[in-house]
């Protein structure tokens, strides 16, 4: 059993280290939460661990990522936790927080976008992700992980690597250039598309195109023409969608 002090201070270092994956609900920024991702075997959970500052000094508590699950609470008290609810502090995987929009780079351009969704609906149970390759280019530019069906620790060491970006940040400064289109019908999955290309102070380029979901590119289904999926009405500009997300809730 992990020493309770310990447990604390893991909370505190996750919360640290993985910007990314944290969502401040609050407007004051006092209430954070993160998903963590537990791996037993074949089997993977999910779990929510939450970051309370309203005292000053941060109080933890994990629940299981299902609504009804158990509350367990952590502080620099606390005595011991269920095994599995501290393998979770110790061993989960951050997951980047709902609504992320990351890049894959190659060279100096993202090849792929990677979208997150993290909240829970009695329609949608789990966490999920998508890979979404830039059409017409070679699969030897995709992501190495385009096939994983969850994250491991290895998106963070991409990302600190600076191959996966925040191309969340550089789209919610730019309306009007990025859409999230229904391709439902012809592709079988919704896709997201680039006007013009988009620079990010020398960074990388998110070139203009269509990222389309990597199944659908490896079946070999017929992406609509650029032009088409822009004119077509039903599309959203992510550049809003994109700023809501970062916005705590009031």
């Amino acid at each position: 059993m992990i020493q309770a002090k310990t447990l604390f201070g893991t909370c505190a270092e996750k919360f640290a280290s993985y910007p990314r994956a944290v969502r401040v609900v609050d407007c004051r920024g006092i209430l954070r939460t993160m998903i963590l991702l537990l791996r037993d075997r074949h089997k993977v959970r999910f779990f929510v661990l939450s970051c309370d500052s309203s005292e000053g000094t941060p109080f933890y508590s994990l629940t299981s990522w299902h609504p009804d699950g158990e509350i367990v609470d952590i502080d620099a008290a606390t005595d011991s936790v269920p095994e599995d609810m501290e393998r979770a502090v110790t061993s989960g995987v951050p997951l980047p927080r709902h609504g992320s929009l990351l890049g894959w780079k190659h060279d100096d351009a993202v090849t792929a976008l990677i979208t997150v969704s993290a909240k829970y609906t009695p329609e949608f149970p789990e966490p999920s992700w998508s890979v979404m390759p830039r059409a017409d280019i070679p699969e030897e530019q995709w992501p190495p992980f385009t096939s994983e069906r969850w994250p491991g620790q290895w998106l963070w060491e991409h990302y600190r690597a600076g191959r996966v970006v925040p191309a969340g940040d550089l789209v919610a400064g730019i309306p009007g250039a990025v859409f999230w289109v229904d391709t439902q019908a012809a592709l079988g999955w919704d896709s997201c598309v680039v006007a013009r290309d988009l620079g990010s102070g020398g960074a990388y380029v998110l070139r203009c195109g269509r990222y389309v979901y990597y199944e659908a590119l490896r079946e070999g289904r017929v992406v609509p023409p650029l032009a088409d999926l822009l004119a077509g009405p039903d599309k959203v500009d992510l550049a809003p969608r994109l700023r809501r997300m970062t916005d705590p809730i009031c």
